[in-house]
């Protein structure tokens, strides 16, 4: 079946041009316009409509050469009227509207083609706010076969194929909610905010998806829950002679395709059989997308909690700080007090106040002045040629902590042990401070032969008397 048989070449063409923002207010008016007037809807009340509605968005149209045949520049700018009625020559060029003239009154009226109805709810249904979209398959199923397995009436026919095609319906529509949930799980691993997770999970899945589906599927519209009645109903009828020769009777009279008794029968059976192994198929799926709900929603904790861990301000490192005080304080005892954690977390925060001088600072009168914003520095043009001496020095820094010089010093101050601590080590001025610092960072590395153990509870340890200090152990690898 080719698409373009029944709908023009160009008929998408609005979607995708400069403008197409402009033109999805325009067919969501038609589609509104259509509603409002039904079989009469002149020209002038779709444009004075659209002017109300998007009376900014017109403004901005870009003049494109599809507005015109030959293809010339405009000398003026046009009116607001003007660009709505461009838009709607667009609309007709392209094939989504058909206009028509009142031969008495010269009025010119918009005619809608088929395939541009059917085209128009669907954007408008997509712009729109998902409220219960999800029609009621499964309930209704049920309550139709229940009421002609009681009345068995002239209807049964028309009921099972009013069954067998909703049952098509609910069919797409648990794929649609599996794949859906699927789409916003993978889309997870390219949100990089808490925010976005958030507005993902609340206001898109939920609205899109658990909602209008998911949420219906697993209470008053189950699946399992109707499968086993639904499917007994149906049994019942293929099974007792007298119902299916009524539902035979019914099937020629009401589908003239059925040439005999034999293809009605087949019919029938075909239809019952896909009704019975579609609601069985489906009570598994809904298990498996259960599982795949479960593990989006875990997936958007655990990513909304570690891109709030993973915060680098002051404010991030507060969280965990708090965090990991939260959890100390509920490892202590009832009726025991804290005094040991709060010595230890004294011992490992070390806050200061933050302060400034200036020219007037060392002078009297002392003023005490609150700090301002000043211009920012200005920032290098990078054009300047390299110092040669400061690359060096760079360069001899850069030698004189490798990994290779961190690794000797530890050696020497391991010696022949298999295990120190920091107070083994030897620690008389700046650079060996800050070996220590470096072989304790570097303790990981696939060069390091040692492991960096963090006894608990973490003690001190003053090294000459300016060096303060964790009481970190060391040990050799593999002992």
């Amino acid at each position: 079946m080719n698409l373009f048989s029944k709908i023009p070449d160009n008929f998408f063409s609005i979607l995708s041009s400069k403008n197409k923002h402009i033109y999805g207010l325009a067919l969501v008016t038609l589609y509104e316009t259509l509603i409002l007037y039904h079989n009469k809807i002149r020209k002038s009340d779709y444009i004075d409509l659209l002017k109300s509605r998007g009376e900014n968005e017109i403004s901005t149209l870009i003049i494109e050469d599809d507005f015109y045949n030959d293809n010339l520049d405009l000398v003026y700018e046009p009116t607001l009227m003007g660009k709505a009625n461009m838009i709607v020559k667009r609309l007709v060029d392209t094939g989504w509207i058909v206009l028509d003239s009142d031969i008495k009154t010269g009025c010119e009226y918009i005619l809608i083609p088929s395939y541009s109805i059917s085209m128009l709810k669907l954007v408008y249904e997509l712009l729109q706010d998902n409220e219960a979209k999800y029609v009621s398959y499964v309930h209704s199923t049920y309550a139709d076969l229940q009421m002609e397995d009681e009345n068995q009436d002239e209807f049964m026919y028309r009921t099972l194929v009013n069954a067998f095609n909703k049952t098509r319906d609910l069919e797409l529509e648990v794929t649609k909610l599996d794949h859906s949930i699927r789409v916003f799980h993978k889309q997870l691993g390219n949100i990089f905010s808490p925010n976005e997770v958030l507005l993902q999970h609340f206001d898109i899945a939920r609205e899109d998806v658990v909602d209008p589906i998911y949420h219906p599927l697993k209470t008053n519209d189950s699946i399992i829950l109707f499968n086993g009645p639904i499917s007994t109903i149906l049994k019942r009828w293929l099974n007792y002679t007298e119902v299916r020769e009524k539902l035979i009777n019914q099937a020629l009279n009401f589908n003239h395709s059925l040439k005999d008794k034999e293809e009605a029968e087949r019919d029938i059976i075909k239809k019952i059989n896909y009704i019975q192994d579609t609601y069985a198929k489906l009570s598994l799926e809904m298990e498996d997308i259960d599982k795949a709900q479960s593990s989006y929603t875990k997936a958007t904790t655990e990513k909304i909690v570690y891109l709030n861990n993973a915060d680098k301000s002051i404010k991030g490192k507060l969280e965990t700080i708090f965090l990991a005080i939260a959890k100390e304080v509920n490892k202590v005892e009832p009726g025991k007090n804290s005094r040991e954690l709060a010595k230890s977390l004294t011992n490992s925060i070390m806050l200061y106040q933050q302060g400034y001088i200036d020219s007037d600072s060392l002078t009297k009168p002392y003023r005490r002045n609150e700090k301002y914003e000043g211009d920012p520095m200005a920032l290098d043009d990078f054009e300047h040629e390299p110092n040669e001496g400061l690359m060096q020095s760079l360069i001899d820094i850069y030698d004189q902590y490798s990994d290779e010089k961190i690794m000797d010093f530890m050696e020497k101050a391991f010696k022949d042990h298999k295990e120190i601590d920091v107070s083994n080590i030897s620690v008389k001025n700046v650079e060996d401070f800050i070996m220590v610092i470096l072989g304790t960072v570097r303790s990981d590395s696939q060069s390091s032969f040692y492991n960096f153990i963090r006894p608990e509870p973490l003690e001190r340890v003053l090294k000459e008397e300016k060096f303060d200090m964790p009481k970190y152990q060391y040990q050799r690898k593999g002992e």
